[in-house]
């Protein structure tokens, strides 16, 4: 029969503490609870660990070889034990995180900035794709979505809300007579598309107008999308958080707000996330606000 791992630890107590009662103590065990975990242990081995008498203690030849396995067996757990404690607070290895563009350049690349800083022994993988990676498969620790998530078995929680309106160049709006009033008016308008937003497009408003368009240009990254609008060949609809430079330098106007998006993180932990995705989750909700 293979030998308990507690009995075999209550062995090593045995021998450093020189006696049943000063292990026992050690333990917060009876003395017999002690005695009686020496004796399985022998009878598991098949061999006897000590020589006992009512004044003594002294190891047998395969007791004293028994014991120095013991002793690393304790050695190599609780240097598990003081290895987690310190990953708790000083994360190391690789984080792997992909998350849309709309979400890199404002929030996702300072994220990583800062968390770099904090945790000088990580190292960060991003992959910024619109489209849904295969965690598993990519081996990924976190992913950020925004809107509609098809990852039902990934844990989900949502991390905060993106908020997106239409914009266009002054130049473009001019040219189509000016603002809308209303969301129905940009119907005919030229509209530029992410692919991941569907066909036709939708857009709704904060009052619960909606639209369908099918866009004149479609394109898979936001910074083309953006740059398109800039200069002048139609509407789009981005990020709030994406555009201030655009909108400061007077490229582009707010046309008409829209309905803000959740913004989820996911992954496939079973149960608690380890310390580094929980430390860098925390930093992009710090950005969002």
């Amino acid at each position: 029969m293979k030998p308990n791992l507690e009995d075999m630890q209550v062995f090593l107590a045995i021998v450093e503490a020189r006696t049943f009662t000063a292990a026992a103590e050690h333990l917060s065990r009876t003395k017999s609870a002690v005695s009686q975990a020496l004796t399985r242990l022998e009878n598991d081995i098949g061999t006897r660990l000590l020589y006992r008498s009512t004044r003594s203690l002294s190891l047998t030849e395969a007791g004293a070889q028994f014991y120095v396995h013991c002793r690393d067996i304790k050695n190599t757990y609780d240097d598990a034990l003081a290895n987690i404690k310190t990953n708790k607070s000083n994360p190391s290895g690789i984080l792997s995180v992909t998350a849309p563009h709309a979400l890199c350049g404002s929030v996702i690349v300072p994220a990583i900035a800062k968390f770099v800083e904090q945790h000088p022994q990580m190292n960060v993988r991003l992959f910024a794709d619109d489209s849904p990676m295969d965690l598993i498969e990519s081996q990924l620790d976190l992913a950020i979505r925004v809107g509609n998530l098809d990852m039902q078995s990934a844990k989900v929680s949502k991390l905060g809300m993106l908020s997106e309106s239409l914009y266009a160049s002054p130049t473009y709006i001019a040219a189509r007579g000016g603002l809308p009033e209303d969301l129905t008016e940009l119907k005919d308008w030229d509209h530029i598309a992410n692919d991941w937003q569907g066909m036709p497009v939708k857009y709704q408003t904060l009052e619960g107008a909606t639209l369908r368009v099918n866009p004149r240009i479609r394109c898979n990254a936001l910074q083309d999308i953006l740059r398109l609008v800039e200069i002048g060949a139609g509407l789009a609809r981005l990020p709030d958080i994406t555009v201030s430079h655009s909108i400061s330098r007077g490229e582009i106007i707010q046309v008409m707000e829209l309905d803000a998006s959740a913004i989820h993180y996911m992954h496939l932990f079973s149960n608690r996330s380890p310390t580094k995705v929980q430390k860098f989750v925390k930093l992009i909700r710090d950005q969002l606000q």
